[in-house]
């Protein structure tokens, strides 16, 4: 039978570093909360016994006041789990304390990890573990997640309490009389009692939750209990009792319920820090002091935190570059030999001119890609990504956003579809469903490839940086605005203040950056091999029908052919003259086919941002790539791969891929149209897959599609607009 172990603790305590260590799973880390917002499951096995170990979000209480609360609460409360894991950061041990005097409230078997034990012996700071593990009634296991360092020992503890095996464990039911690890008092506990006994009345409400747990969680309010209680068939005699206590409690003690239990809980954890923990004695201010200082400093944070990302993105730019060259000469090789030993038909068609260019304008980029993730995930995991988030606080809630917003929008960034599963850790659901329609606003790592083609084409590296840049931080200030918007408007009333704990700067572990980076290559190239690959085939095939199956001009390239082919000129040149004709049929087959005939349908729709002049033939060409984004915005990259036919190699000394060498020698697209396709790119509708995610988290398809029209509005507005200003200040 297996066995199920519940990781619990605040946020940034190390428990998803730990689930790994224990599962050898590679789920995200990142020095900063809010990383993990739903429970992810893990298996292994020791000495001969299955465990799965379950990731819950990081949460700094079970009051279940927020989505993330809701998940770890509702699954520890639940008869599942038969030993919970509370991991504690040991260098900020009463903070961490605080939930796990809830989770012993739960009646359940527990082991505590004293995690980053080398942060707390940096600091200087002393635990008496055996002191600690008396008060607790439990094993206590120092451990160094990131280094591996305590997991033998803790996998020893687990099944030391499992088997009921160590002496360490205390029956706190039986040594104070049922009152638990904590006695809050006989005036609090004479009121637990009598809920306990009303609750009692429900046989199915007590199998499925303890009646102190439940008795406590009503005296906070906690809504799940609350809830729970209305469903009951005894919910007059509950929720009467209930009305009864609290009233009683703030008249004989002079605070509500919620703030007497707290009050208690913090008096036992000042008692228990002074029994097993020495801090060093006048400590002298520490390196996170000095730098917050900096970073966080009120006029100095915002630009470092732009200097920053300027710095990371042009790195990126040059460094990823190198490695293209031979990405691409791999594809080129690979089409070259194809072409020569398949015989010549539609099949080798789609592999040559379909699915190789498709794919492969795709996957010329993760170079770029890689190095950019590792960065971020480098800022991530040195804490600094926590300070970004605290100096943009202000400037959020001015446009009418909660602080918390922050660090969904930042995780935008990678994906837009998990940053919308991340806003589960904001309490106000106004707040939530603001922050979850703005999102799809934020510039994400698909939209990011067609950045780097486009903005790479037409701009030098430091310049291709800013741009692409510019679109990030146009994102996070349209998110910004649009948050004002929807607060003014359909979302009136303040936004709940924000605090944010900062965690202390880290030294990155470079295992932990090479995952990370690993992880969001395999993305890619799963993607690649997957939406792409399929995008790719789709695009191929309208393409080129129904023009391929025209017989009379089959017939009449045939004849033009054979007449190349009997001209009295040089190899050299009948094979230039044959390549001319390729290409020439191959462009009146795309301009007669289904592709062309819709591009053309929604062309004068984008003609005012893509082609402001009437000058382009093959506009229509880009309208194509930006509709098939509507699926995923990688696609937007291998569509225009594929339909501009991107063959040709770039002359010598130049970086830039065939894709890169068709859109600027034969789309007709200038600097300043191929910035607004940029902008557009960035706003419009988002990809299915989010979209699918916003209806889930909001809960409606309404606000899905209210997501996708201002989306439209929005992008095709300010796409125009950045065409008109560039012209007045004298761009083309």
């Amino acid at each position: 039978m297996t066995s199920v172990l519940a990781l619990a603790g605040n946020p940034n305590c190390g428990k998803t570093t730990l689930f790994n260590a224990l599962t050898g799973a590679r789920h995200h880390v990142a020095n900063w909360p809010g990383v993990t917002v739903e429970r992810r499951s893990g298996y292994i096995e020791v000495k001969g016994q299955q465990l799965e170990v379950v990731d819950l979000p990081g949460t700094y209480s079970l009051a279940a006041r927020s989505e993330d609360e809701r998940i770890a609460a509702t699954f520890l409360a639940e008869g599942q789990v038969d030993l919970i894991i509370n991991v504690l950061d040991a260098s900020n041990l009463e903070r961490n304390l605080y939930l796990t005097t809830q989770l012993l409230e739960l009646g359940k078997p527990i082991v505590f990890v004293l995690n980053m034990m080398d942060d707390a012996e940096r600091h200087g700071i002393q635990i008496d573990i055996p002191a600690l593990e008396t008060l607790l009634g439990g094993p206590v296991i120092p451990t160094i997640g990131n280094r591996l360092t305590g997991t033998d020992a803790l996998k020893a503890a687990v099944m030391g309490v499992l088997k009921g095996a160590d002496p360490k464990v205390r029956d706190f039911e039986a040594e104070t009389a049922g009152h638990g690890p904590m006695d809050y008092g006989h005036d609090i506990e004479g009121e637990i009692e009598k809920l306990m006994a009303h609750t009692r009345r429900d046989e199915d409400l007590t199998r499925a939750v303890r009646p102190r747990w439940l008795a406590l969680q009503l005296l906070e309010g906690g809504p799940e209990a609350l809830k729970l209680a209305q469903e009951s068939h005894a919910r007059e005699a509950i929720t009467a009792q209930l009305d009864e206590s609290r009233k009683f409690l703030h008249s004989h003690l002079g605070e509500d319920a919620a703030t007497l239990l707290a009050e208690h809980r913090y008096g036992f954890l000042h008692g228990l820090m002074l029994e097993v923990v020495t801090l060093p004695q006048a400590p002298p201010e520490s390196h996170t002091s000095k730098l917050d200082r900096l970073l966080t400093h009120r006029y100095l944070g915002i630009p470092l935190f732009l200097v920053v990302m300027v710095a990371i993105y042009t790195l990126s730019f040059v460094l990823g570059k190198y490695p293209q060259d031979w990405i691409d000469a791999g594809f080129k090789g690979l089409a070259a030999f194809l072409a020569a030993k398949l015989p010549a038909g539609e099949l080798t068609s789609l592999l040559t001119d379909g699915i190789i260019p498709g794919v492969s304008a795709v996957i010329v980029f993760l170079p770029v890609i890689m190095v950019l993730m590792g960065c971020i995930s480098f800022l991530e995991d040195t804490g600094y990504m926590a300070r970004a988030a605290f100096i943009m606080d202000r400037a959020m809630h001015l446009m009418g956003l909660h602080g918390k917003s922050f660090i969904p929008l930042l995780m935008g960034s990678g994906c837009n579809v998990p940053a919308i599963q991340a806003t589960r850790t904001i309490e106000s659901k106004q707040d939530r469903l603001i922050t979850i329609l703005v999102t799809p606003l934020i510039s994400c790592s698909a939209r990011l490839q067609v950045y780097i083609v486009i903005a790479g084409t037409f701009f030098k590296p430091f310049g291709a940086a800013l741009a692409i840049l510019a679109m990030h931080f146009l994102g996070f200030g349209l998110a910004m605005l649009m948050g004002r918007l929807l607060r003014s408007t359909l979302f009136s009333g303040p936004s709940a203040p924000f605090v944010m704990e900062l965690p202390p700067y880290r030294m990155p572990v470079l295992k932990a950056t090479t995952i990370h980076m690993w992880d969001k290559a395999q993305v890619f190239l799963t993607r690649a091999g997957t939406t792409i690959f399929a995008g790719a085939t789709l695009v191929w095939f309208l393409s080129r029908y129904p023009g391929i199956a025209n017989t009379g001009w089959n017939q009449e390239y045939q004849q033009q052919r054979v007449a190349v082919l009997a001209l009295h000129v040089s190899q050299s040149e009948k094979d230039e003259q044959l390549k001319n004709l390729d290409l020439a049929r191959e462009s009146r087959i795309v301009n007669h086919s289904l592709a062309a005939a819709l591009g053309k349908k929604v062309e004068p729709f984008l003609r005012p941002i893509l082609d402001p002049d009437h000058k382009r033939t093959e506009a229509w060409k880009d309208v194509i790539a930006l509709t098939a984004g509507f699926v995923a915005k990688e696609i937007v990259v291998s569509t225009m791969a594929v339909i501009h036919q991107a063959s040709e190699a770039p002359k010598a000394g130049e970086r830039l891929s065939p894709l890169q060498v068709a859109l600027r020698d034969k789309t007709g697209l200038t600097p300043l149209t191929a910035l607004a396709f940029m902008v557009f790119t960035l706003i419009y509708t988002p990809c299915l897959g989010t979209v699918a995610m916003i209806r889930r988290e909001a809960g409606s398809w309404g606000w899905a599609g209210f997501s996708v029209a201002y989306g439209l509005v929005l992008g095709w507005l300010l796409a125009w607009g950045t065409v008109v200003f560039g012209r007045m200040m004298g761009f083309v």
